[in-house]
């Protein structure tokens, strides 16, 4: 559940998709592509990477993102901490954020990823149809 949808998308700007679980992130590759969407998809394996993706950024050395796909359950860094270091920096307040949760039907951590600031979340589904719709649906 988006809370509005990411406008004037540019193509050049990236999909972020962060998350430890190197099998999540291969199928978020291959079901990317049947979005048929034409931005790069990067993958992230830890917050701790995405941040430094993101130092990058700021120094206008990689695109700014158009949106931010964040895994809750990380180690190290969980993703409400990620959250929390990326809306600490007035650049990135407005890159939508979509926290992907194992478990949508937990409500506090719903209620805590708006509270640090997520655009969105999204229960983890690997179908393709239901992946590729969530994805437009972003855009669309």
């Amino acid at each position: 559940m988006l809370t509005s949808k990411i406008e004037n998308l540019d193509t050049r700007r990236p999909i972020i998709m962060v998350d430890d679980n190197e099998t999540d992130l291969d199928i978020g590759r291959r079901f990317y592509q049947y979005s048929k969407l034409e931005n790069p998809f990067l993958t992230f394996s830890s917050g701790t990477e995405l941040l430094e993706h993101l130092a990058k950024v700021e120094q206008g050395e990689e695109p700014f993102p158009a949106v931010v796909l964040l895994d809750v359950n990380m180690p190290q860094l969980s993703g409400f901490e990620t959250l929390a270091r990326i809306r600490e920096k007035d650049v990135f307040g407005k890159v939508p954020v979509v926290v992907m949760l194992t478990n949508s039907d937990n409500p506090q951590d719903i209620q805590r990823s708006f509270d640090l600031g997520a655009d969105g979340y999204q229960a983890k589904h690997f179908e393709v149809d239901r992946f590729v719709e969530f994805v437009r649906g972003l855009f669309d």
